[in-house]
């Protein structure tokens, strides 16, 4: 009965959570109970069931497809969101003016001018469609350095997000370590952990990996802690309870004619080696930022 009040809780706190997001189903473990020496000619007496823990139902394998997954996914939002802005100013239909018909406007006033060169009236409507072209060019302009200029921000905004994330898992490695050296099971932790992880995924290419920690008298044995690492584009963000930061550099010279200045290039904050968010191997909306700036 007891065993079983148990699983009717765990049961209850799973249904309870079923809205809360990163929360992973929980089960509960059992095993048969010692069983008692009775002396009797058929052995021994059962004794029930007894709960042994209760742990998350995860499965390692299909979090790392989902934060593979997770980086092409934050590429390609990301993409899209500055492309409709992109977009935007490349309009030309009945809602707004573009390059084909602002340009075709201004050959055909040529035409008409080239027949009528003397006329004023004729002059200054070419002259008019000549000043419509260039403010065309000079708004495109603006708006794409505003574009550029809104990425960039972005970017130092998502660097400092990825530094709170790598503190915040760091933390929890160590209050995980906590519960689970003295035999406990930090679920709820655990959950919080793997949705920080989540989120990182969808920044930048992220692996994880926990190893156990053996105990040093006897190897074969473990003490409940663990080591647990975050990668980011193969190199190391979160070294179980340390962590690295990435700073946001402006950059002394422009790489494009046409770039706005103080755009930032990412590097380590403790080695100053520059982080390769740009490189091709890379993904995530840390990459796509890149890209559209």
């Amino acid at each position: 009965l007891n065993a079983y009040q148990v699983a009717l809780n765990t049961t209850a706190n799973n249904i309870s959570n079923v809205q809360t997001k990163g929360y992973s189903r929980q089960q509960a473990n059992r095993v048969a109970s010692d069983a008692l020496r009775v002396y009797q000619k058929y052995g021994t007496a059962g004794t029930g069931v007894t709960t042994t823990s209760i742990k998350q139902v995860r499965n390692l394998y299909y979090d790392t497809k989902y934060w593979y997954n997770q980086s092409s996914v934050g590429l390609y939002e990301t993409r899209l969101d500055y492309l409709e802005q992109i977009e935007n100013y490349f309009l030309d239909d009945d809602s707004a003016k573009g390059f084909s018909t602002i340009l075709n406007s201004m050959f055909n006033a040529v035409d008409t001018l080239k027949n009528n060169a003397s006329d004023v009236n004729v002059r200054q409507q070419f002259i008019g469609t000549a000043q419509n072209l260039a403010t065309y060019f000079n708004s495109v302009a603006s708006g794409l350095s505003e574009i550029q200029s809104s990425a960039n921000e972005e970017i130092k905004s998502t660097v400092l997000n990825i530094n709170a994330i790598a503190e915040k898992i760091a933390i929890l490695n160590k209050q995980i370590n906590v519960i689970e050296v003295q035999g406990g099971y930090a679920n709820e932790l655990r959950d919080q952990r793997a949705l920080l992880v989540d989120e990182l995924s969808a920044i930048v290419p992220t692996e994880a990996e926990e190893v156990m920690v053996a105990n040093s008298n006897h190897p074969e044995m473990v003490t409940g802690g663990t080591y647990y690492t975050v990668k980011i584009g193969g190199q190391l963000l979160v070294d179980t309870y340390d962590y690295y930061e990435l700073e946001c550099v402006a950059r002394d010279e422009r790489v494009n004619q046409s770039d706005i200045d103080g755009l930032y290039d990412i590097k380590w904050a403790k080695t100053g080696n520059t982080f390769s968010a740009g490189a091709s191997y890379m993904s995530g909306s840390l990459k796509a930022l890149f890209d559209i700036r």
